[in-house]
């Protein structure tokens, strides 16, 4: 990350001694381009994805640290064995049941967003003639232009570039792992296709785009003034990879005339999308979705059969911590239509106290 960074503050300053042969870098410009070919290729690469693996053994490691400092006969080999044997639990096991149907759905929370980290980000990085300029570096280059006004971005904010380095962790993940989605569908916040576009960098399937579907976003009420996402026109101009074909469950108008939903109809709307979404895809395969921690606790309850209606608010609160930043969630169709949560298809990725790991106490509750 450190070399990463250091690349990325050396593009920045190119960039901004190039702006200053011509007109400034804006809001009204084209998509982020946010990492270069060499940081694509060490994305792609083979060897890297083998440190993946193990980062789940990471924590393991550390914890034995204190049996492979002491002295002694033995001590030694015997934390050896601790930190082989949590390796080789940590490592992807078989995906396919032998009483699976063949269809799979992978669900996916959007990674760090902007307004999250940087809670100050659109009063400072924009200045009154509407030209963005991050002040940091885990602030995007450059963002999508919007054909109303910028200030938009305060309810419907980027991700990070951190946030943009796990998603093209996950869509290496899953090409490497040979679990690369046929279908694509994501709620229509900038943070979950910004997630999604860059999930589809290290996929490389030219044909494969993103069906964005309003009826997968998070509770309206928490939300004082509704987000105005992008329109169509404004993604396919940042080179968004778009389905424009793909007609939607819900349109945008009639989300926000569900302003006033409990929570209860929010998760009944979103499990309704998923339905429906899930009778029209008959066929075998990976299903991608690409969403927020409360639609994905609202789906997940479904496919665990929990109760769907009666979630307490101390629950509904702390979606984000339980379901963190590109949390996956794997599910496989068995024979009886019941479905199956396979724990060990995708690794975790850890970075220091940081897990996208879903808490699975949370996740089974009853």
């Amino acid at each position: 990350l450190c070399s990463w960074f250091a690349n990325r503050n050396l593009c920045m300053k190119m960039k901004q001694n190039s702006a200053s042969k011509s007109n400034p870098t804006s809001s009204k410009g084209t998509a982020s381009t946010t990492s270069d070919d060499a940081t694509m290729s060490a994305m792609l690469s083979v060897s890297g994805y083998s440190m993946m693996c193990s980062m789940a053994g990471n924590q393991c490691i550390a914890e034995s640290n204190d049996l492979l400092n002491q002295s002694g006969p033995g001590l030694s080999k015997e934390a050896e064995n601790v930190i082989v044997k949590k390796i080789e639990e940590s490592k992807p096991q078989p995906t396919v049941s032998e009483n699976g149907t063949g269809r799979r759905v992978i669900l996916l929370r959007n990674a760090e967003r902007m307004d999250r980290i940087f809670p100050e980000w659109v009063d400072m990085a924009f200045n009154e003639q509407g030209k963005y300029r991050p002040y940091d570096l885990n602030q995007p280059l450059q963002i999508p232009f919007r054909s109303g006004d910028y200030l938009d971005y305060r309810y419907d904010s980027p991700i990070t570039e951190l946030g943009n380095i796990m998603s093209m962790m996950v869509g290496r993940t899953l090409k490497l792992g040979k679990q690369q989605p046929y279908k694509i569908f994501v709620s229509p916040s900038l943070r979950c296709i910004q997630t999604g576009q860059c999930l589809l960098k290290c996929l490389n399937n030219k044909n494969l785009k993103m069906c964005i579907e309003p009826a997968l976003f998070e509770w309206l009420s928490w939300y004082e003034t509704l987000p105005n996402w992008l329109p169509e026109r404004d993604l396919l101009s940042a080179q968004y990879k778009i389905d424009v074909t793909y007609k939607p469950i819900l349109s945008i108008s009639e989300i926000r005339q569900r302003r006033n939903e409990t929570s209860a109809e929010c998760y009944q709307r979103c499990i309704n999308a998923f339905k429906t979404i899930m009778d029209t895809q008959s066929e075998n395969g990976n299903i991608l979705f690409i969403v927020h921690s409360l639609t994905m606790d609202a789906i997940t309850r479904y496919l665990n059969k929990a109760d769907e209606t009666n979630i307490p608010q101390n629950e509904i609160n702390s979606m984000g911590g339980n379901y963190p930043y590109c949390s996956v969630l794997f599910y496989e169709e068995l024979e009886d239509k019941s479905w199956q949560l396979s724990p060990t298809v995708l690794p975790s990725i850890t970075f220091m106290k940081f897990t996208n790991a879903v808490n699975s106490n949370f996740l089974n509750r009853k």
